[in-house]
């Protein structure tokens, strides 16, 4: 799993120590745009290899349990494919999206819930500390309630402690797939500006020294704004 699109065509298809491609199978799991994954598709079949995109959902915990959510895009039957079994090791049940792209949008789609979701969940809590509200009965009232999502309570602890060592997902790769989405929903004709403020609390953490962090740091990117 290689971290952008660069990284894939560097390994892959790099000039200097191009790979052997001829009938193999392979296997993108990284989060990268639909048009990107589509080019990657195009270089790789006319090197003689199957292309499979199949993005995943949940990080080592989920991975060394078999129990990512996987996405596939494919413009075949992915159950065909010489890699399906290695798929459903990783994952019980992975989801073909449709042809080539689609599975990469879905993996931006749910990234992109990430940072907003975090974001979110971290400004409620900042307001309720700054004045000094029982985040015990907050978190109470969330959890009976239709707001609530299970990655609140995941990322709470971290947040009160300020304690944001050993990720599994860093805040580097959430500012890059924020940055990656806005760019396709630019493409699309979306409206932005949600995802601009959401990249400037995530680069302001970044900028902070914590791209290594786990990404619930952006919690001082927003209870510490910089001037």
């Amino acid at each position: 799993m290689l971290s952008d699109a660069d990284a894939i065509k560097d390994v892959l298809l790099g000039a200097d120590q191009p790979v052997d491609l001829q009938g193999k199978v392979v296997v993108q799991m990284g989060t990268i745009g639909p048009k990107e994954s589509c080019d990657i598709a195009s270089q790789i079949e006319a090197a003689g290899a199957q292309y499979l995109e199949a993005p995943v959902l949940g990080s080592q915990p989920e991975a060394s349990k078999g129990t990512l959510l996987i996405m596939v895009g494919s413009e075949t039957k992915p159950q065909d494919s010489k890699a399906w079994s290695v798929l459903t090791k990783l994952g019980k049940e992975p989801v073909h999206m449709g042809a080539v792209g689609t599975a990469a949008a879905t993996k931006l789609a749910l990234n992109q819930l990430i940072a907003s979701l975090t974001v979110g969940f971290s400004t409620s809590l900042g307001l309720l500390q700054r004045n000094g509200a029982d985040i015990d009965k907050f978190m109470d009232i969330l959890r009976g309630s239709a707001l609530y999502a299970p990655t609140f309570d995941k990322k709470l602890q971290r947040m009160l402690d300020r304690d944001y060592a050993n990720p599994n997902f860093p805040t580097k790769h959430l500012l890059k797939d924020i940055r990656l989405f806005t760019s396709e929903a630019e493409k699309v004709k979306l409206d932005t500006s949600l995802l601009q403020g959401l990249e400037a609390v995530i680069a302001s953490t970044v900028d902070r020294g914590l791209a290594e962090t786990d990404y619930s740091a952006v919690h001082e990117g927003v209870t510490e704004p910089q001037k």
